[in-house]
C-alpha cells in the first residue's frame, strides 16, 4: 500500500468515471451504516458543464445499482480524506481541504445538500475546560490511573494501542467503518511521520490503554494543532477526556502557544464543543453532501 487509492481494495465496488477534464470515483462501501454509496477522489475543473455531465453519469450508475441517495466527498472511509471546505478559503490550516470555492457552488447547483458539517477554529489555551480538566486529571491520578507522554517517533511504538482506542471510541461516529490495522498503519499513520507528534495516553491502574489526545506543531511553527482525541466508550463521561485535554493544553501552553487549532470537529456529534467568540476565532467550516436520487 503506497497511496490512498489503495483503500479502494476494501470497497465493495469502485469505478472511476470521467467527463472531459472532470473525474471522480463512484464507491460502494456496505460497511458504513446508513450510507453505502459515495463519490470520492474528485478532480473538478472550473467548468460546470463537464462537472454536471460527470455527476449525471455517477448518479445514473448509482441508480442502476438500486441506491436511493449518494454522499460525498468521501474516499471510501473516514480514515481517509473526506469533506470539502465551505468557507474560509483564504485560511490555510495543517492539514486542510484545499478545494476551491466553486466546488461547493457546483455541488449545490447540482442539488446536493449538506449532510454533516465540520468546524476548525483557533481556541485560547486558557479556556473553561482547562481548569475542569486539571481537576479531573488530579482526581484520576489519585485513583491510580496512569498518564504517559510520547514525543516524535516514540508515538509510533504505541500505534496499535491508539488504533484500538480509536476503533472503540469512534465506532458509532458519523460514517465510521472499521479498517484493518495494516491499512491504518500504511495509509493513515504513515502521513503522520512528517509531523512532530505529541501524544498523551491514559491507562487504567492495571495499565490497560483507555484514551489519548494527539497533536503537533504546524510545520511552519505558527500554530499547534489539536488533531484527535478518543476515549473508549466504557470510560466516556467519566472525566478522562477533560483530563487528557488538560494535559494537551498544558503542553501547548508550556511550549509557548497562547492558542491551539481545534481541527475538524463534527458539529453534529454530541461531544462537539463550541466556545464563545472571546475564546474561539478564525473559524473555518467543511461539509459532506448528500443527494436523493
Amino acid at each position: 500500500m503506497e497511496k490512498e487509492l489503495d483503500i479502494l481494495q476494501l470497497a465493495d465496488y469502485s469505478e472511476q468515471i470521467a467527463e472531459g477534464d472532470a473525474s471522480a470515483y463512484l464507491i460502494v462501501n456496505q460497511n458504513i451504516p446508513d450510507y453505502h454509496c459515495m463519490f470520492g477522489f474528485t478532480n473538478l475543473p472550473d467548468n460546470f458543464e463537464d462537472v454536471q455531465k460527470l455527476f449525471e453519469r455517477i448518479e445514473n450508475r448509482a441508480r442502476s445499482f438500486g441506491f436511493k441517495n449518494i454522499i460525498g466527498p468521501l474516499n471510501c472511509s473516514t480514515w481517509m480524506n473526506y469533506r470539502w471546505a465551505i468557507d474560509g478559503f483564504d485560511t490555510k490550516l495543517t492539514p486542510d481541504c484545499d478545494n476551491p470555492a466553486y466546488y461547493v457552488d457546483f455541488i449545490k447547483k447540482l442539488g446536493y445538500k449538506e449532510l454533516y458539517t465540520y468546524r476548525s477554529a483557533m481556541v485560547k489555551v486558557d479556556n473553561p475546560l482547562y481548569a475542569v480538566g486539571e481537576q479531573s486529571y488530579q482526581e484520576k491520578i489519585q485513583s491510580g490511573f496512569i498518564f504517559e507522554k510520547y514525543n516524535g517517533e516514540d508515538c509510533f511504538t504505541i500505534l496499535e494501542q491508539l488504533f484500538d482506542i480509536s476503533c472503540d471510541a469512534f465506532s458509532e461516529s458519523e460514517l465510521y467503518c472499521d479498517i484493518p490495522f495494516d491499512y491504518f498503519k500504511n495509509l493513515y499513520a504513515e502521513k503522520l511521520h512528517a509531523l512532530n507528534l505529541v501524544v498523551f495516553l491514559a491507562k487504567t491502574p492495571d495499565k490497560k490503554p483507555i484514551g489519548y489526545v494527539l497533536g503537533y506543531p504546524s510545520q511552519d511553527g505558527k500554530m499547534f494543532v489539536s488533531k484527535s482525541s478518543a476515549v473508549k466508550k466504557e470510560f466516556q463521561k467519566h472525566g478522562f477526556y477533560t483530563a487528557l485535554l488538560y494535559l494537551g493544553l498544558k503542553h501547548i501552553k508550556d511550549s509557548g502557544y497562547n492558542e491551539t487549532l481545534f481541527h475538524f470537529q463534527c458539529e453534529q456529534r454530541k461531544s462537539f464543543q463550541h466556545f464563545s467568540e472571546q475564546i474561539e476565532t478564525n473559524v473555518k467550516r467543511y461539509a459532506i453532501f448528500k443527494k436523493e436520487l
